[in-house]
């Protein structure tokens, strides 16, 4: 690299965390000193470092397990170049580089990865940006996602919402649940998140949800109502487990009653084993009787 193609490079890392910290204050409502950013330097990169950086998004399995393995060794002195990396347009690129910088736990990328979280259009790399961040907590990180939950950017409020549910905050529960009427993954997101938190309302617009929703939907909520427990949430379950048409929504209930049953539903379950016909189903609600017998 030449010395005036070097100086270009250090030029676009510097503005990019600058970028990251002023748009995390502006989506977030703050000032710039509350994104708390930490300087990072960017002068002298390796030139072996960035090209294990865009190693990241080689096509190959092992290159980039190669290139996670090179960055992870160097530690400190790979934040910068995989701060810039999470502006990257590729999609698997911003993915490896929120994850190496949840594992290197490094609070000068908290900007960064938080922006991912709140704004990437990929949902692959937003939700590993969600994991990320959750490894990146600078203590601010909790109040900018509740600021960010009043933004005039709806994508940029769900997508807080859903970030705010793996700190088990409530205060994302209204707005999770006016997801549940949406169709795809915005409803499947709404139904993940409210298996981390909830309300007295919830176990009700899951139930209707497990009812009446598409497949993937109602396997969800199984598992939520499963997370929230509670005596609405079991009869739930075992209506799923002895109506739902899909044997992938059967045995998910069938494991979640064993999480919250007693051995008061062991004969109900006995009944409902002897009509049901998938063998999967089976094996679970014959584990889940044995459990439950034995408390």
């Amino acid at each position: 690299m030449t010395g005036e193609a070097a100086w270009q490079k250090q030029v676009r890392i510097g503005r990019t965390l600058l970028f990251c910290a002023v748009v995390a204050s502006l989506l977030l409502g703050g000032s710039l000193g509350s994104i708390a950013c930490v300087p990072v330097e960017t002068s002298g990169q390796d030139p072996h470092t960035e090209e294990l950086v865009e190693q990241l998004a080689n096509p190959s399995a092992s290159e980039r397990n190669e290139a996670r393995e090179g960055l992870l060794s160097l530690g400190a002195a790979a934040i910068p170049p995989l701060i810039v990396a999470t502006e990257s347009d590729n999609a698997t690129l911003r993915w490896e580089a929120v994850n190496l910088l949840g594992i290197l736990e490094d609070l000068r990328a908290t900007a960064a990865v938080l922006l991912v979280a709140l704004t990437d259009l990929d949902v692959h790399a937003r939700w590993r940006a969600n994991w990320a961040i959750t490894r990146l907590d600078d203590g601010l990180v909790v109040p900018r996602l509740i600021a960010a939950l009043e933004c005039e950017n709806q994508t940029i409020a769900w997508n807080a919402a859903v970030t705010l549910s793996l700190f088990s905050r409530t205060e994302a529960v209204p707005l999770l649940h006016r997801g549940l009427p949406s169709s795809g993954w915005r409803q499947w997101e709404a139904v993940n998140a409210l298996g981390r938190v909830w309300n007295d309302e919830t176990v009700l617009e899951l139930t209707a949800l497990l009812r009446r929703g598409p497949e993937d939907v109602r396997k969800e909520a199984t598992l939520s109502l499963g997370r929230i427990g509670g005596e609405y949430a079991l009869l739930a379950l075992l209506e799923a487990l002895a109506s739902d048409p899909s044997p992938e929504v059967r045995w998910r209930a069938a494991m979640m009653i064993g999480r919250v049953g007693t051995v008061a539903n062991v004969r109900l379950l006995q009944e409902l084993l002897e009509m049901e016909t998938d063998s999967l189903v089976i094996e679970y609600v014959e584990k889940v009787i044995t459990a439950l017998t034995h408390l």
